[in-house]
């Protein structure tokens, strides 16, 4: 195998940006203003104290007045700014913890927490991360949260890397892997996902691995050590959540390909190989038709609600569709915390980015940037994932003229392969224009995260009298740990962002391509455009 090539050093300084703006966003949004975030750290907390092991059966475990400790606001939808710079705020020493605010007496304001529906191995392993806290429920809990969304960042915190490592395995041009890390910079809602608690990171980062897996398939290596790599981690995403249950789906049609190509049917054995792999992933998913004669129990229910459709697609279907559509781009790119629906600046900002990838993807399909059926294997997840969120969504809707389900973040295991083959559109551009790409990118990144705080800060934040430096301050003060830790995140981030816009500047306007060297150096390796062939078999990174 030929030697692995030193990653350069943009890549890594785009990762320590990545964390530090994710890192930024566990103080910037307020405990309980992510989706379900109290569900998921209260069934962290049950699994910590042995009263969610074994799994417990749907419609069974009840919200714990405990985990409400470190809220600053409710844990629904909000009417309107919340206006937190003009709270009295308790000492850090002061705030509640798990124990003296009730610990593990139910909520009798909380429904069931319906997260047991998806497997156990995130809260497993939170469960795990929690233990290693000495005295957690003692501590004030808003500071057990931030080590919960810290521990969540380990997720996010490789997701650039990924995206540099697909798009080098498919020979794009440099310094289009630069620009693939990029991505995660420019999509604001993820960067927030990313800070909070939720099981989308886990999955996210399993299908990012899997795209990368996926992608040396499709390139040629239908080795068993891929495969069974492939079924291990896809039998890790099966155990996270359902919409992990595309994957064996996903697997077939690249190995498929790949046999196609080649003509040789011995491929599928391979195939057969990654999919033995899965198996236990997907056992838990057999148990659940078994037991509760349901593949996806409901649970908060103890039997699945029967959805009977009372009306049809001609009674207002393309409505639903269109209202499907904007909540999966905005929500994909950008948060709408009221429901309100506004047509404001980060919406506006979330039509333009989807403009743009579109564009990137029908060029790259036309323009054959990469070999057109890998384009559209890498594009299976996204548009797998939308389909089971358009099924469910619009059963909903058919039943009870409800808009439910539209989430854009629930195609984030979409997102490696929906980006490469994007900006694989830009490996055609001439060589100086290619080189200003990750400058652009970068610069469209600043403006989705500048605009995107702006919009949160006034939300969450800004006092009645518009005092957004009060507001600042105030991240400040409530934020769990002491104002200096904050600062020194602010301060990696703004300096990470400095040099790297100083170095994109350079590749841009002067700098030729230079071969990688290993370690922080920001010289990019040379590397011809090749030209996009159906066999790539003997690519290698």
């Amino acid at each position: 195998m030929r030697r692995t090539r030193a990653v350069p050093g943009l890549v890594w300084l785009i990762l320590v940006l990545h964390v530090a703006v994710v890192l930024w966003q566990t103080a910037m949004f307020p405990n309980f203003r992510s989706p379900d975030e109290r569900q998921h750290v209260d069934l962290i907390v049950a699994v910590e104290r042995g009263a969610a092991w074994p799994w417990p059966d749907p419609g069974t475990l009840a919200v714990t007045e405990g985990s409400g400790a470190g809220g600053f606001t409710k844990s629904n939808r909000i009417d309107g700014p919340l206006r937190l710079a003009d709270h009295p705020l308790p000492s850090r020493g002061d705030r509640p913890s798990y124990v003296s605010h009730g610990g593990n007496t139910r909520d009798p304001d909380q429904p069931a927490n319906q997260l047991i529906q998806h497997p156990p191995l995130y809260y497993v392993a939170g469960g795990a991360a929690l233990a290693l806290v000495p005295g957690w429920d003692k501590i004030p809990f808003d500071l057990t949260y931030l080590v919960l969304r810290w521990w969540n960042v380990l997720f996010a915190a490789l997701l650039p890397l990924i995206l540099w490592a697909v798009a080098r395995r498919l020979r794009l041009p440099e310094p289009i892997p630069v620009v693939a890390a990029l991505v995660p910079l420019a999509i604001p809602e993820l960067t927030h996902t990313e800070s909070a608690v939720n099981n989308d990171n886990l999955l996210v980062l399993l299908f990012a691995v899997l795209t990368f897996l996926v992608v040396r398939v499709l390139t040629g290596d239908t080795t068993r050590r891929t495969a069974l790599a492939i079924g291990a981690v896809g039998s890790l995403a099966l155990l996270t959540k359902g919409f992990a249950l595309l994957v064996p789906i996903w697997v077939v049609v690249a190995y498929a390909t790949v046999a196609i190509r080649r003509r040789s049917p011995r491929v599928l054995l391979t195939l057969g190989v990654a999919l033995l792999a899965t198996l236990p992933g997907l056992a838990w998913w057999v148990r659940n038709r078994i037991v509760y004669g349901s593949v996806q129990p409901h649970g908060r229910f103890t039997e699945v609600p029967t959805l009977t459709a009372t009306h049809s697609f001609g009674d207002g279907g393309l409505t639903w569709l269109a209202r499907l559509l904007e909540r999966m781009n905005t929500l994909f790119f950008v948060h709408d915390q009221t429901g309100d629906r506004l047509h404001h600046w980060p919406w506006k900002l979330a039509i333009l980015a989807a403009l743009v990838v579109a564009a990137g993807i029908v060029l790259t399909l036309v323009l054959g940037a990469v070999p057109r059926t890998t384009a559209l294997v890498l594009l299976v997840p996204v548009v797998g994932l939308l389909a089971i969120v358009a099924k469910g969504s619009y059963e909903q809707w058919a039943a009870t003229q409800t808009y439910a389900g539209m989430q854009g973040r629930y195609l984030y295991g979409g997102l490696v392969g929906l980006a490469v083959v994007a900006v694989a559109a830009a490996s055609r551009l001439p060589d100086r224009w290619r080189r200003a790409t990750p400058l652009a990118v970068l610069l469209g990144a600043v403006v989705m995260q500048a605009v995107y705080f702006g919009y949160t800060l006034d939300l969450f934040w800004t006092p009645a009298d518009g005092n957004r430096l009060a507001a600042f301050r105030a991240i400040f003060d409530w934020y769990a740990m002491p104002p200096v830790v904050l600062a020194l995140v602010v301060l990696v981030a703004v300096a990470a962002l400095v040099w790297l816009l100083v170095a994109m500047v350079r590749l841009a306007f002067r700098a030729p391509l230079v071969p990688a060297v290993a370690g922080p150096s920001l010289s990019l390796p040379t590397q011809k455009a090749a030209p996009a062939v159906e066999s790539e078999d003997r690519v290698q990174i």
